[in-house]
């Protein structure tokens, strides 16, 4: 039996920072040189975009919305909010609403800063207002890419921990080359591996990790697993 606790927002000093977020995580750190008062962030799929926002949110006193959360929001409070941060996750899923297009104008008339995420550019997102279109489509971007080797093995160690399940160096050299690199390859073989040990109260070595390897598609069953 596995226990899973809700952990509190990280913090930008605790986060797995390599070459493939440096950049990002380097200017959404920087606001009061934001070009503008608002910016957005993309990046794939599981590559820690809500992470980023929250730990944004709390290093500069800010407020983080979903999506859904922002939504809901009245105009009288949007008002309020445009003075000060704010960060909006899967921001093209509200994209199409008026009360957007109208706290970017506020935002930037008041001097707060906007802090949008999404998985796609902005200039993609599903919208019928010219207006918003054309803020959206001259929007700063700032893009997360894909995860490199060291972004692979300091997130395969994060995914792990967050199960409760630590990662020896022999398991991780068998996974760097094997793993495809995507975070949501990542995610994915954390979760399997979880699963694995819970079920069969295995450790996790490397004839487990191959195992899981195995049924995710990413490895040959007559592979010899290393030592």
């Amino acid at each position: 039996m596995s226990f899973a606790f809700p952990a509190g927002p990280l913090r930008f000093e605790q986060l797995v920072v390599t070459p493939s977020n440096q950049a990002a995580v380097s200017i959404i750190r920087q606001p009061d040189k934001w070009p503008t008062a608002v910016f957005c962030i993309t990046g794939p799929r599981r590559c820690g975009l809500t992470t980023l926002l929250q730990a944004w949110s709390g290093e500069t006193g800010g407020t983080y919305f979903t999506a859904a959360e922002f939504a809901k929001l009245k105009q009288n409070r949007l008002s309020a909010l445009a003075s000060e941060f704010v960060a909006v996750d899967d921001a093209e899923k509200v994209a199409g609403r008026e009360a957007l297009l109208t706290f970017i104008n506020q935002t930037s008339e008041a001097g707060g800063r906007l802090l949008l995420a999404s998985a796609e550019s902005p200039s993609q997102w599903r919208v019928t207002s010219a207006d918003l279109k054309s803020r959206l489509n001259s929007m700063p971007i700032v893009e997360v890419m894909p995860p490199d080797e060291d972004m692979l093995i300091g997130r395969l160690r994060a995914a792990a921990a967050r199960h409760y399940l630590k990662l020896e160096p022999e398991v991780v050299a068998y996974l760097s080359p094997r793993l495809d690199l995507t975070y949501e390859a990542i995610e994915a073989f954390a979760e399997k591996l979880s699963h694995g040990v819970t079920t069969t109260g295995r450790a996790p070595s490397v004839p487990l990790a191959k195992e899981v390897l195995e049924a995710m598609g990413l490895a040959e069953p007559d592979e010899p697993p290393a030592s």
